[in-house]
């Protein structure tokens, strides 16, 4: 089983942005115009509404043609055909038929009174693959008539001409058991010639089989008299009857006879659009794009271009109905509408709608070319006039045939407006299990009665009817009904107008002429003579004699001399209003431009007007068409034209995801901080909407598991009227699913990153995350559903917004869910060998690839399961973190520190009175300061200096050209004695040692001191019993002389686990460092500390952070750590000896500062009113003490742990921000206001005031402010000389 025609419409994203030439459609007038413009040279692009469906046919294994027919026939069952998949309408108007907006086969209907039924096929190729192909030519007298522009009356000559006569017959070895006979036709200059060499139709062959359909008729035109037998002939037919290579370059079989034509045979023998055209301009590069509706189109004056806005029906966009505002965009200088009568109708009414000039008369003048539909039933002959469908034509004694073999042709009337012709046709098969029913139930009502019969002639009638009903359609009385096809001539009184956005036709009284009651009565005469029961179209009936079924829609765009006539001129060019002037390069070229009914097949007609019109497109332009037939055939892998610049897209792996998405909410253009909230409220206020819809490609998601290195891709189209009064295009983009946010300690992102370009030319840059972090469980849908928007143009922040999905929104998202599938799609390369060549069409978009997940409900229902579970797991590691395996330092990637110049560091080490040696480290930024830097308990200089974040406290010093000396302390990690037992009296030693060395190294008398935590409390302790001296600035870190601890870690304290430590466990420190291969004890502890509480949003995974805030209390806001930060923890804090813990917890006893014997010899008036009468500045997170509720569910589980917490309201942290309110207060009272300031910030805890990944915006500023203005009071401004 070989393709004739592979899968050649391209995917959306390799849509370009502009194309010299846009066509519409890709019936006969959109096949003609892409592939003339293509040989003309120009970059073409082809948009249809349907799928590009493969036109299979049967090889047998030695890529030959089987010599036995029944193989065929039976690879053919398998191919599903087009099939009508709704009879009736709820809403009576403008209603489609049909559930999917590409549905093959769709019906639209004007309101009963207006009785005009429409048949249409969407697909690639269009109505070429559903009608019946008839070739005729209409009358000459048509053309004569006034309606037509005087410029078509005038060219009647190069209208008229041109009968295929074949000069060159060429055999040519397709393989060693086949001979192709390749005809190659005379060049004409005509446009039905040229039409007719492409379409190449050719009379049913008198040496096939009889038709039993084809012999009723001609029995019934003898019957009817002379003047209809001599009338009686087998028209040309666009279907081919031999095996061949056509004057395109494409393979074609003879016709397989079923009678599929009607809707969309697939075995190679119809001479549609898609074995022509269509696969002639791909060959010459036009790049075919489908399952795109054109909505409308506006003329972009300023860049004379066409702007043609379209929705993109894949990937289950069409299930979001309320998002149809959302439509893609792509330019053209050239534009041609050809999407069949009422496509065209519609997109230029819609057009027009919103502000394109045109033709008061867009919509009039529409014809349904005089069509008749009846039926012969029952009558004496078998017709056999029921398609095959999809069983094997052994099944059957005698083959259906086209769908249209014979006519009568009575259009040499003495008026042309009476000429008419009458055709058979054939019962498609998926409507032939109804028509018993529907021609019975119609004949009741029908004014046409049987003809008196004898009663073995009724036994015979009444035996086939049961047998119908017995056995099916193939027996009985609907295997003995003939369908007639009449074309005729009409009024053309028809209206096609918007009604709430849909097409709505009207065509009044349609069934109540008395042409139309003459041509039924012709029928049931030619019925009569045969023994039949004539019923007419069951519309008709049923509807009052108005009713009628048209399958050729004419008009609407009316050619005419000018705008106050019609839509077009006689080049097929738009006119702007009632006069002569035309948008020179809008052409119609279908259907829609013929101003009167033809009484006879349109298709041939229009294909001869679609080449006029590309002919003169072309001449007026100074475009040269190729219009050189196939010297060879098409070779699919390797076009006669293509374009380098197409786009590669990545080829899916199997089980990549692919889902659509909406999302809405407001966008402001006021607010550019990063204060979304505000954003969003003040977007709110001047109702500034965004929303967007976009189709989503994850190329590979089989490990879900670990999704943080899948890159994706997306597709769509943003609308939002702060930025462009038109949707606005997604260009390209990318989706990373669950990408970690360096920015922020255990949080991840779902991002989006899209580039959007506007109908004005206007590129922006699209940049949205949804954050998700370790918030409680009951976030987890208002995270993953709030999406935070930034859009920028070159840069520059234009706006921010945040969007939300709905839960409706969601539902329909998870029914768009799709995963790739790895598929060859096999084809021949036509080659003298006939080899067979595979070939993998990936793209992330093409339904090769992408289809429903599963083949049963049962399936999609468990593969959609799957992904859900493996997204929910993703999220698992954010809300069920103490559930789940703690992380250790060996786990994490190696770190990755940010390059920042500093000037060469000087190290001294320095000895206190006691003889403990520690580090004093400087780095000389400048002559301001100097300024020593003291850290807390168990951590190193580095939280001043790290170079795991990309801004600390020592570079914004240097930069403000500051001489910086960084302590290390006896209880700092990195120093020897911190392994030895010390407590916080014993820190006051190496405060002095340090100031002294800075004053000497510095030679300054006073120098400005910041300290943080433990260091504040032991330089405090230093400063109130006078020891130290020397310093004229303080800026003092979350605690002073009063420390107050928050709940949990007074509860420690009170509990005594410090003491539990060292007595039970014979331990002399406590090293909040581990790994998986620790002491037992540390690892029972690790397994303990899973179920340490934290606050919502702050729990994690990592072992040495949560051995961290078992320590000391929770250091640190999660959401202001950066991911490296946060996973290299160790590198910035270490262990601290049990007599440092013992006086830490003695201290928050107390409440105040007291020494290792529990004696209050600091914190007094008179030391107070001595010694810190100097500035000071306290600087306190405000997060430092959470206020949390926890659920009483999670309290059962740590019930046994924590006996203590048995309430519903909790305090976590380390120092409570009352601790330095209370040490402000007291210098105040006793010293006065003038010295003092204290500053808390919301969003901070402990520790990140100094490592917070936006520290450096707000707290660094508020300590160098307090170094600035206290300067006088201390460093090189007063230097010792």
């Amino acid at each position: 089983m070989s393709p004739t025609i592979p899968h050649i419409s391209k995917e959306l994203a390799q849509m370009r942005r502009h194309y010299d030439v846009v066509v519409v459609g890709s019936g006969y007038g959109g096949g003609i115009s892409a592939s003339r413009m293509s040989r003309a040279g120009k970059r073409v692009a082809l948009l249809e509404k349907g799928k590009n469906f493969v036109t299979n046919i049967n090889i047998g294994k030695s890529g030959g043609l089987e010599s036995t027919r029944r193989k065929r026939w039976s690879a053919s069952r398998r191919f599903k055909y087009p099939r009508l998949q709704h009879i009736m309408a709820k809403k009576p108007a403008c209603t489609i038929f049909t559930k999917a907006k590409t549905s093959t086969l769709s019906l639209r209907m004007g309101k009963l009174s207006d009785s005009i039924f429409v048949k249409k096929f969407v697909t690639l190729g269009g109505t070429s693959l559903l009608n019946a192909n008839v070739a005729l030519r209409a009358d000459e007298r048509v053309w004569q008539q006034n309606i037509w522009p005087e410029e078509i009356n005038q060219d009647m000559e190069s209208i008229r001409r041109g009968k295929s006569e074949f000069k060159i017959n060429l055999c040519r070895v397709i393989s060693r058991h086949v001979f192709i006979k390749l005809q190659w036709p005379t060049f004409y200059t005509t446009a039905y010639g040229r039409a007719e060499e492409m379409l190449q139709p050719n009379p049913y062959p008198e040496d096939f089989p009889t038709l039993p359909k084809l012999a009723v008729l001609e029995e019934q035109a003898k019957l009817l008299g002379d003047t209809y037998h001599k009338n009686f002939y087998r028209p040309p037919i666009a279907v081919t009857f031999e095996d061949r290579v056509n004057n395109a370059g494409v393979m074609q079989y003879k016709s397989t006879l079923t009678g599929n034509d009607s809707t969309g045979v697939n075995d190679g023998s119809k001479n549609s659009t898609l074995m022509n055209y269509i696969p002639d301009a791909w060959n010459h590069g036009c790049e075919i794009f489908c399952e795109i509706e054109v909505k409308r189109v506006k003329y972009d004056e300023k860049n004379k271009k066409w702007i043609i806005f379209y929705e993109w029906l894949g990937a289950g966009r069409p299930a979001f109905k309320d998002d149809a505002e959302c439509c893609f965009f792509v330019t053209a200088d050239v534009l041609f509408l050809a999407a069949g009568t009422m496509g065209t109708n519609e997109i230029l009414l819609r057009s027009k709608n919103f502000g394109l000039p045109v033709s008061n008369r867009l919509g009039e003048g529409f014809s349904g070319n005089g069509d008749i539909l009846g039926f012969g039933y029952n009558i004496n002959p078998l017709v056999n006039g029921v398609a095959m469908g999809n069983h094997s034509p052994r099944w059957f004694k005698q083959p259906v045939g086209p769908t249209i073999t014979g006519i009568i042709d009575m259009r040499n009337q003495e008026n042309v407006l009476n000429g008419y012709v009458i055709e058979e046709g054939v019962i498609p098969a998926a409507m032939g299990g109804l028509m018993n029913t529907i021609l019975n139930g119609t004949r009741i009502v029908s004014p046409y009665q049987s003809p008196s019969r004898t009663v073995t002639e009724s036994l015979r009638h009444t035996g086939r009817g049961l047998l119908t009903s017995l056995l099916g359609c193939y027996t009985g009385a609907v295997a003995h009904t003939q369908t007639y096809l009449i074309m005729s001539h009409d009024d053309n009184q028809g209206e096609l107008t918007l009604v709430n956005d849909n097409l709505k036709v009207s065509l009044r009284d349609a069934g109540k002429t008395d042409r139309i009651r003459n041509l039924n009565n012709i029928l049931a005469r030619a019925t009569d003579s045969i023994g039949g029961t004539f019923v007419p179209s069951p519309l008709w009936t049923v509807l009052d004699k108005e009713g009628l079924i048209t399958v050729h829609p004419i008009g609407g765009c009316n050619m005419a001399k000018s705008g106050d006539d019609g839509v077009v001129n006689h080049k097929g060019q738009v006119y702007k209003d009632h006069d002569t002037s035309v948008h020179d390069s809008l052409y119609v070229c279908d259907g829609a431009i013929i101003p009167t009914a033809l009484g006879v097949n349109p298709f041939f007609t229009i294909s001869a007007l679609a080449e006029r019109v590309c002919e003169l497109a072309a001449k007026d332009r100074g475009w040269k068409i190729d219009y050189s037939l196939a010297k060879k055939p098409i070779d699919f892998e390797h076009p006669l034209r293509s374009y380098d610049d197409l786009r590669e897209l990545q080829v899916p792996l199997e089980g990549g995801v692919r889902f659509t998405e909406t999302m809405k909410g407001f966008f402001s253009t006021e607010i550019t901080s990063e204060d979304y909230a505000s954003a969003e409220a003040q977007a709110k206020s001047s109702d500034s909407r965004m929303a967007f819809l976009l189709t989503i490609i994850a190329y590979d998601t089989r490990t879900h598991a670990d999704m943080k290195a899948n890159s994706s891709e997306i597709t769509g189209t943003v609308s939002c009227r702060a930025l462009s009064a038109d949707p606005i295009l997604v260009t390209s983009g990318h989706f990373r699913l669950f990408a970690p946010d360096e920015s922020r300690a255990d949080a991840d992102n779902l991002v989006y990153k899209l580039y959007l370009l506007s109908t004005d030319g206007s590129e922006y840059t699209f940049e949205a995350f949804k954050r998700i972090d370790n918030e409680q469980p009951s976030l987890g849908w208002s995270q993953t559903t709030t999406l935070y928007v930034t859009v920028k143009d070159k840069n520059k922040v234009r706006g921010r917004g945040i969007l939300h999905l709905t839960p409706r929104d969601f539902m329909v998202e998870l029914s768009t869910l799709t995963v790739s599938q790895t598929l060859r799609i096999g084809f021949n390369c036509f080659h003298t060998n006939r080899s067979s060549i595979n070939y993998i069409f990936a793209s992330p978009h093409n339904h090769a690839f992408f289809k429903p997940i599963g083949k049963t409900f049962g399936q999609r229902l468990a593969a959609r399961i799957e992904f859900v579970t493996k997204f929910s797991w993703n999220m698992s590691r954010h809300y069920l973190t103490w559930l789940l395996p703690l992380q250790f330092p060996a786990d994490f990637a190696a770190a990755k520190p940010f390059s920042l110049p500093r000037p060469e560091p000087e190290t001294w080490t320095v000895t206190a009175s006691d003889g403990v040696q520690t580090l004093l480290t400087r780095y000389k930024g400048g002559l301001k300061g100097p300024v020593l830097l003291i850290p807390g308990a168990a951590v190193t200089h580095e939280i001043w200096a790290t170079t795991l974040t990309k801004h600390n406290f020592l570079d914004y010093l240097l930069k403000n050209e500051y001489d910086v000396f960084l302590q290390d302390n006896r209880i700092s990690p990195n120093v020897p004695a911190s392994h030895d037992q010390s407590s916080m009296d014993d820190l006051i030693l190496d405060h002095v040692a340090h100031i002294e060395k800075v004053r000497e190294v510095t030679r300054c008398d006073k120098i400005a001191v910041v300290a943080h935590c433990v260091g504040s409390m032991s330089f405090f302790m230093g400063l109130l019993n006078g020891s130290i001296q020397g310093v004229g600035s303080v800026v003092a870190s979350n605690v002073g002389m009063h420390p107050i601890l928050g709940t949990v870690n007074r509860v420690k304290a009170s509990i005594g686990l410090t003491t539990l430590w060292e007595k039970v466990f014979r331990k002399d420190s406590f090293d909040t460092n581990t790994s998986r291969n620790d002491t037992f004890l540390n690892r029972l502890t690790n397994l303990f500390l899973r179920f340490y509480p934290v606050p919502h949003g702050e729990a994690c995974r990592n072992a040495v952070c949560k051995r961290i805030s078992f320590t000391f209390g929770l250091l640190w806001q999660h959401g202001n750590l950066n991911e490296q930060f946060h996973e290299h923890l160790n590198k910035i804090v270490g262990h601290c000896n049990v007599s440092a813990l013992k006086h830490i917890t003695l201290v928050a006893r107390r409440k105040v500062l007291v020494d290792a014997n529990g004696d209050s010899v600091y914190v007094t008036d008179e030391n107070i009113k001595k010694h810190l009468n100097l500035p000071i500045l306290f600087i306190h997170g405000e997060q430092n003490v959470w206020y949390h509720k926890i659920s009483r569910g999670f309290i059962k589980l740590t019930l046994c742990l924590y006996s203590e917490l048995i309430r519903e309201f909790i305090f976590f942290d380390s120092i409570d921000p009352e601790a330095t309110k209370k040490s402000y207060n007291v210098l105040r009272e006793l010293n006065g206001e003038e010295n003092y300031k204290r500053r808390t910030f919301p969003g901070y805890g402990h520790l990140d005031c100094w490592f917070g990944s936006d520290a450096h915006k707000e707290i660094f500023p508020t300590a160098l402010k307090q170094l600035e203005e206290t300067k006088k009071q201390y460093g090189y401004t007063r230097r010792i000389d």
